[in-house]
């Protein structure tokens, strides 16, 4: 088994051709470039897609392989997950090759086995770099292709940093130099996740309303820094969860209604985060909790600004943000 431990982001097509020049700085281990297509399987009941797994048979360079990749976690950019793999001689997916102990029990695995069936592919050229980085080796993976489900596609143009071994905070040091360029979004979401959805296995994004009041009543706890922490996790998942449907509405021109309902709840989720900001620096005051109070009142007013542009999700100061709460997030849930 491996774990995975990856940032994604979604980059703009301006980084996209300064990238060799950005890591020109940095010492190149490897440096390739491959051609990867990749079937999904599920059954149509989504036995797998339930247990948030994901199965995959990936074709690179004359060779198969089939992938499963268990529930992890997911904060910010950062995707956290177990994963298993095994050669193949067909293009046909065998869970029994699998560990027998990673099935939650009573599952029917022939019964699941049986029933899966192809439900989305992608594909897509990866130009691939090792970097060392201080003590750290980090593979980035820059991806450019399709999802396809059907006769539907949706465009993949991502960046991954996984880290290779050594330190967490070094991938995030490493990413936040990247960052510094612009061009660069966090993504919460996956290309598997992405397929689902263009499939018609997963809803689109919904407009769920901010409720906290479950949480902020778990405040009066004896512990009350690890209520404001799950509340500083909800509201950063809130204003992603939104930022991606004001994106969408955006990209299909959604009307202004529409729109700014979907930023009213991005303004929702970033006050939350600036609540709990404040009150972590009131108990324990830090020099990056100060500076990220400063950074959430400059985003609030760009985000309450009389037009607001797309350029402001890819902007230098906003990735940076987004991306030191996730690491500060990550490093709390590691204690």
């Amino acid at each position: 088994m491996n774990t995975e431990i990856e940032l994604k982001f979604l980059v703009s097509a301006a980084l996209v051709a300064d990238l060799p020049r950005l890591l020109a700085r940095y010492k190149i281990c490897q440096h390739d470039q491959t051609k990867l297509s990749n079937t999904y399987f599920d059954t149509p009941n989504l036995a797998l897609g339930s247990l948030k797994a994901g199965l995959r048979i990936r074709g690179k360079s004359g060779k198969l392989e089939q992938t499963l990749k268990l529930a992890g976690s997911q904060v910010g950019g950062l995707h956290h997950r177990p994963e298993y793999n095994h050669e193949l001689m067909v293009a046909e997916p065998d869970l029994s090759q699998f560990p027998a102990h990673i099935w939650p029990a009573g599952f029917a695995l022939a019964q699941v086995q049986a029933a899966l069936q192809p439900l989305f592919s992608t594909d897509f050229v990866r130009e691939r770099w090792v970097v060392k980085f201080q003590n750290t080796e980090i593979e980035l993976a820059f991806d450019v292709g399709e999802v396809r489900a059907g006769q539907k596609t949706d465009a993949i143009q991502e960046l991954e940093l996984e880290l290779v071994s050594g330190e967490v905070s070094e991938l995030f040091t490493f990413a936040e130099q990247l960052l510094s360029q612009g061009g660069m979004r966090l993504s919460a979401i996956s290309k598997a996740q992405r397929g689902y959805l263009l499939a018609g296995f997963g809803a689109n994004p919904q407009l769920p309303q901010l409720s906290v009041a479950g949480d902020k009543a778990d405040l009066s706890e004896s512990q009350p820094r690890a209520a404001w922490l799950r509340l500083l996790s909800q509201g950063v998942e809130h204003w992603q969860h939104h930022e991606q449907g004001w994106l969408e509405a955006n990209t299909l021109d959604a009307s202004a209604a529409q729109k700014n309902a979907w930023l009213a709840e991005i303004c929702a989720g970033v006050t939350l985060v600036e609540q709990s900001v404040m009150s972590l620096n009131t108990s324990a005051p830090t020099p990056a909790l100060a500076a990220w109070g400063a950074d959430l009142a400059w985003l609030q007013s760009q985000l309450q600004a009389a037009k607001l542009a797309d350029e402001l999700f890819y902007s230098a100061r906003y990735g940076r943000l987004l991306l030191q709460l996730t690491h500060y997030l990550y490093a709390q849930s590691s204690h």
